[in-house]
């Protein structure tokens, strides 16, 4: 067995972008103040934006299990509480860029600007490095969180790209070039704080998870015919994981084939949604528009059978909840030329029409009989 499974693997692609974004961070802040570059600065403060987000992802994956009896569901809000201040942080940051390059000192440039791109160049080459191969880990080991963060590395990249641009354009006199690099990179990092704010403030709040998650753990119960109509679907988010809470009729009368049905739902659930972390289904029996009685009757069509294995007809009916018949069909019972285990076969074969009644003289169908259909909640009874 190795050292380190999928999620250790996660965890240290996270750490390797905290880290290296990090040394990203402090590079560009000491270099643009160093040759007091403002939109190098501006850079840096986004880059740290960036820092926070691969920290709080990383937060995720080390405490989300993390369980006792005083957390019996995990201490996975902690990220949406250390996201919540991470956002403001990010926030009152890009304020600073705005107030002192349009309201206070204005903007500064770097007198020999060859450096300076030479600098910004060598941090693209390297945050493209990184971001192609933590994409690759990411889809290799299935990992949101690997995804999301390299996804961010191209954020970096584009904002690196909008420097050299600002610092192009300045030098050749094009109006506000830089200017307008930074408020593109301080846009950029307000969206960015409007992303994370918002995420942890749903999930603080509990809210539900998004549209396309609900259809997708409606389409999951909706591939198990067994399953009748889900009363509740509820799934809201904490932290990075989801926690479901479920309410559905089955149409299963035994509580085994129910209990396993449920089990079979969740396993299902689980594969669908990789951060569902606890689906709880409550089930209850299926609620039905009507009533469903088996009649058996003899040759004739007219008179109960004598006994049960024995009957030659079976009319079915649908009765709504005042009593009156709004279907009948009437079948040949499928088992009455077998030779032995007439009864058994017969009443296995009503169970699978999904009857709530039987009618016959319950004094004509043996004992066995009786005690299973009243176990399945199959009421057996002489009256129409």
């Amino acid at each position: 067995m190795p050292w380190f499974n999928k999620e250790r693997e996660r965890e240290k692609w996270l750490l390797g972008s905290i880290f290296l974004n990090l040394i990203f961070s402090v590079a560009k802040l000491g270099w643009g103040f160093w040759v007091g570059a403002t939109v190098i600065t501006a850079d840096g403060i986004h880059s740290i934006s960036d820092v926070i987000g691969a920290f709080l992802v990383f937060l995720a994956l080390r405490f989300a299990g993390h369980k006792s009896k005083r957390f019996p569901f995990g201490m996975n809000k902690l990220e949406d509480f250390a996201a919540s201040v991470g956002g403001v942080a990010i926030i009152l940051a890009g304020y600073g860029i705005i107030r002192t390059v349009f309201f206070s000192n204005g903007i500064k440039t770097p007198e020999n600007i060859l450096p300076t791109l030479i600098f910004v160049t060598v941090i693209i080459v390297l945050e493209f490095v990184f971001y192609y191969f933590e994409h690759k880990a990411g889809r290799r080991l299935n990992s949101p969180g690997v995804k999301t963060d390299a996804l961010n590395w191209l954020g970096d990249i584009g904002a690196g790209l909008v420097v050299i641009a600002g610092i192009v354009g300045w030098r050749f006199s094009i109006p506000y070039a830089q200017e307008t690099a930074v408020i593109i990179i301080v846009l950029m990092i307000f969206y960015g704080a409007y992303e994370i704010l918002r995420d942890a403030i749903l999930s603080l709040l509990d809210a539900s998870a998004d549209k396309k998650t609900l259809e997708k753990a409606r389409a999951v119960i909706n591939t198990f015919p067994e399953a009748g109509k889900t009363e509740r679907l509820f799934i809201r988010r904490s932290g990075s994981v989801l926690f479901a809470d479920i309410v559905l009729q089955v149409k299963e009368k035994n509580i085994d084939s129910a209990h396993l049905l449920i089990d079979k739902i969740e396993n299902q659930l689980y594969r669908e949604i990789p951060n569902l972390a606890i689906a709880t289904i409550h089930y209850e029996p299926e609620r039905k528009p009507f009533r469903k009685e088996a009649l058996l009757l003899d040759i004739s069509k007219k008179k109960v059978a004598s006994t049960f294995g024995n009957c030659a007809w079976i009319e079915f009916r649908e009765v709504d909840a005042s009593g009156k018949v709004i279907k009948r069909e009437m079948e040949k019972n499928p088992v009455a030329h077998g030779q032995r285990g007439k009864a058994i076969k017969l009443a296995a074969w009503l169970i699978k029409e999904h009857v709530d009644k039987i009618i016959i003289h319950p004094q004509d169908m043996e004992e066995d009989l009786n005690t299973l259909f009243s176990a399945l909640g199959i009421e057996v009874s002489d009256k129409f």
